[in-house]
């Protein structure tokens, strides 16, 4: 009859130990991933919405006024903040059409909190690592302004800047 041979003790917890080696050396690459992939959905929808923005000012059908746009994302929602320059258009009236904009260009509804600003509480921030100084504090938020001119030329502008360096990767 053969002996049944098993493995010893010392061979068990050798193998546990290389095993929790590799763990200890490949968990910290796993997190850097997942943040990162979390930061990069982030910047993907801030980017969704600013195109929707462009594209609504260059649609004759919405004729958008001239004026600066904020939209910011944060942990329970995002903000979009209208204030329109031109004096000849209503601002509120234009507010609504970026609102509907939004809503045909990326399917998210942004409904009226105040005068000028718009929340959206389907869109939030994947990521909580983000860090944005405003009024001295810091904040988990990314943002995004936009600066239409009258000739609609639009300049953008990212806080924080790490956000423009993401962008640049894609």
């Amino acid at each position: 009859m053969k002996k049944n041979k098993g493995f010893t003790l010392i061979e068990l917890i050798i193998v546990i130990a290389i095993l929790a080696i590799l763990i200890g050396l490949l968990a910290p690459q796993y997190v850097k991933y997942v943040e990162k992939s979390r930061k990069s959905t982030d910047v993907s929808n801030l980017e969704q919405l600013v195109k929707a923005i462009q594209v609504a000012i260059s649609d004759p059908d919405y004729n958008i006024s001239s004026g600066a746009y904020s939209i910011a994302i944060m942990p329970d929602y995002t903000r979009i903040f209208i204030n329109t320059k031109d004096n000849n258009a209503s601002s509120v009236e234009n507010s609504k059409k970026v609102v509907e904009a939004l809503k045909e260009y990326t399917g998210y509804t942004f409904t009226n909190n105040a005068n000028s600003e718009y929340i959206c509480k389907e869109l939030t921030l994947k990521s909580n690592r983000w860090e944005t100084q405003m009024y001295g504090n810091i904040f988990p938020m990314i943002i995004a302004y936009l600066e239409v001119k009258k000739d609609s030329t639009i300049t953008i502008t990212y806080d924080p800047s790490s956000v423009r360096d993401l962008i640049s990767e894609k």
